[in-house]
């Protein structure tokens, strides 16, 4: 029998199960190879005609005082070799001589000595051959591996007698799953990726197919996988080599969303079940009162559709990265706190300082998170990365600041005339709760953000970079400010002397793949012979709003 440095051999197997210590990956293992390599069927009739034999002659409780599985391999072996030398002989037949002609013939009878053990072995062995074989060819095996677990983020399970745990492997028997929030990545034995986002319940029953109660769930199906199906309370959806959501609601209805490829999607009672084609960018909802099939609006970011907990990933489809969201110390996808801010001599911090005005002429290395390079305040030719790139272009600022660096600020944060205000532009809102922003108050704030490391975090090329830019109209007072986009050192945006309050203006700035360094930065339009006599400071309000990074693809791999 072959030994494997993998996996336990079959002569260990067959006794782990002889002795009911079998695991269940033990037995899957067991079952394959009976199933894969008909000698093992022979190998186990001679292993059980071994094991009876040792058992009628008394030897067996030599082999049981054995604990370890590979000992009771050798034990088995030897005891073979000591039975077989004590056996006795078996009596031949005498061969009959020719038959020679005479008067009389006196037949001599011949007796066959036939040795009890092994008469008690051989019906032995054909009761266990022919249970294997009915076992193993007529028996369905129910339970068996069909996808493991491959990763989590903040995953609750409803299932508390159950472990969920990254790499713990899905079997068919299992009981339904419950997510209760948090979202969870599977990956099949075809190679297809499902993520669930919770709440969901749900159900494996195969290596081809998930049972959604109701839940949100996205699937990435390989070409070899081509028939994966997701079943629902009112419809089954077909995979025809796709990318595509499923989102189940409790009370019953289905909504399908195609980003590749296609599927067919079949609603409806079975004896009423006709299939339609869903090609990518479409939409469908099938009732659940009528299982009609209606079109419905496609929104290609309305599901988790990959997750990576190392690097705390949540990727819904959307081809950005959030840099407002790196400065409050996230990933660029949501991650990030409101209460963490940057400051010139502290670096993020969460203490919040009011009516604080600083001269710094220092670049600032910021070692909390990869993406951000560093920051700085303006003021003339000032360095701009830990590299030691120098923009020349900068106005004579002093180096004088008066509030941190922040952004996506909660509603009502900042107090203007003893009144809390919020950030609007056209009656849209930026805030934590809203879309996003990066806060320069008071002008006069320059960050630097590391495209080297995000790329090799993300595995992704940034093509650009794209955002709004303006001044927040919280009162009538006068505002002066310049806005600089700058790669490695070197301008690639600018807005001088702006003073429109409540007007947004677009940038869109190309990045080539040597782009090491982006610099965000404003700061003060002044007359640089009085600068405190010109000074707008407190009323310069600068943001960039929306401000991403815009990958060349939205089909990221983590």
């Amino acid at each position: 029998m072959r030994e494997n440095n993998d996996q336990l051999d079959f002569t260990e197997l067959f006794l782990l199960a002889l002795q009911g210590e079998i695991t269940p990956e033990q037995m899957k293992q067991f079952d394959l190879m009976l199933k894969t390599d008909p000698a093992k069927i022979w190998d186990y009739a001679e292993l059980m005609e071994i094991y009876t034999e040792l058992s009628s002659a008394g030897s067996i409780e030599i082999f049981n005082k054995t604990s370890d599985t590979r000992e009771k391999h050798n034990t088995l072996l030897h005891l073979l070799a000591n039975e077989e030398s004590r056996s006795p002989a078996i009596e031949v037949p005498v061969p009959e001589k020719p038959k020679e002609v005479i008067q009389k013939v006196q037949k001599e009878k011949i007796r066959y000595s036939v040795n009890r053990n092994s008469l008690i072995t051989l019906c032995a062995t054909v009761a266990a051959t022919l249970l294997l074989l009915v076992f193993v060819y007529f028996v369905p095996t129910t339970d068996y591996e069909v996808a493991v677990l491959s990763d989590s983020i903040n995953a609750k399970w409803g299932n508390r007698d159950v472990e969920m745990e990254r790499g713990v492997s899905i079997f068919t028997g299992r009981k339904d799953m419950e997510l209760m929030e948090g979202c969870a990545k599977f990956q099949f034995d075809n190679h297809t990726l499902v993520t669930i986002e919770g709440p969901a319940s749900f159900h494996i029953p195969g290596r081809d197919q998930v049972k959604l109660r109701y839940g949100k769930l996205y699937a990435i199906v390989p070409h070899q996988a081509i028939g994966f199906s997701v079943h629902t309370e009112n419809a089954k959806i077909i995979d025809l080599g796709t990318e595509f959501g499923v989102q189940a609601d409790i009370q019953g209805g289905t909504s399908v969303y195609v980003m590749q490829g296609k599927t067919k999607l079949v609603a409806g009672e079975k004896s009423l079940q006709e299939g339609v084609e869903v090609g990518r960018g479409i939409a469908k909802r099938i009732s659940s009162r009528t299982s009609e099939i209606s079109d419905i609006a496609f929104n290609d970011t309305v599901f988790i559709r990959n997750i990576n907990s190392e690097n705390q990933i949540i990727w819904n489809g959307r081809p950005t990265l959030d840099l407002a969201d790196i400065v409050r110390k996230g990933n660029g996808m949501g991650t990030g706190s409101s209460e963490e801010r940057l400051n010139y001599e502290k670096g993020f911090t969460t203490e919040i300082r009011w009516g604080h005005t600083s001269i710094f002429e220092t670049y600032v290395p910021i070692e909390d998170t990869p993406f951000i390079d560093g920051i700085f305040i303006p003021n003339g030719s000032t360095i701009v990365s830990s590299r030691g790139d120098v923009f020349e272009g900068f106005p004579f600022t002093n180096g004088v600041y008066c509030a941190d660096l922040i952004a996506n600020p909660k509603p009502g944060t900042f107090v203007i005339d003893g009144q809390p205000r919020t950030i609007q532009f056209g009656g849209q809102e930026y805030s934590d709760l809203a879309k996003s922003c990066i806060v320069m108050q008071s002008s006069n704030h320059g960050i630097t953000f590391d495209l080297d490391a995000i790329r090799s975090r993300y595995q992704l090329r940034i093509d650009r970079f794209e955002s709004e830019v303006g001044l927040v109209d919280f009162d009538g007072k006068r505002c002066n400010a310049n806005f600089y986009v700058l790669a490695d050192g070197q301008l690639r945006y600018s807005l001088l002397g702006y003073n429109q309050k409540g007007i947004l203006n677009r940038v869109s700035v190309n990045l080539k793949d040597t782009d090491r360094f982006l610099t965000l930065a404003t700061s003060e339009n002044v007359d640089q012979v009085d600068y405190m006599a010109n000074s707008t400071l407190h009323e310069n309000w600068c943001i960039f709003a929306e401000p991403v990074l815009v990958l060349e693809s939205s089909d990221q791999e983590f």
